[in-house]
């Protein structure tokens, strides 16, 4: 609960916070391909990543305690929306649309 629920949760969210902070992001691809993002798509991008620690969170925390537990669900649409949201709009600034 621990281990996954906040350890593992921290590694998105500081990422995000770091990236939200000096404007800079990477948008990691397969086989090592990597994209550097600047100005608003490098924060569209910290959130989607904040936005991914909060699901780890909510889901290995949040879902595994007792008087938590209901709030789980409610948090994990809502970090996903800011997921998708994060997502769409660095696809939106890079493909130039």
């Amino acid at each position: 609960m621990w281990l996954l629920g906040v350890g593992l949760a921290l590694i998105p969210i500081g990422y995000g916070i770091r990236c939200w902070q000096t404007g800079h992001a990477t948008l990691f691809g397969s086989r090592g391909a990597r994209l550097d993002l600047t100005d608003s798509s490098a924060a569209a991008m910290a959130i989607a990543y904040i936005a991914v620690g909060v699901f780890i969170h909510a889901h290995w925390f949040w879902g595994l305690h007792p008087r938590l537990e209901p709030f789980s669900p409610i948090i994990k649409v809502l970090a996903a929306l800011a997921f998708l949201g994060g997502l769409g709009h660095t696809a939106y600034k890079v493909l130039g649309l």
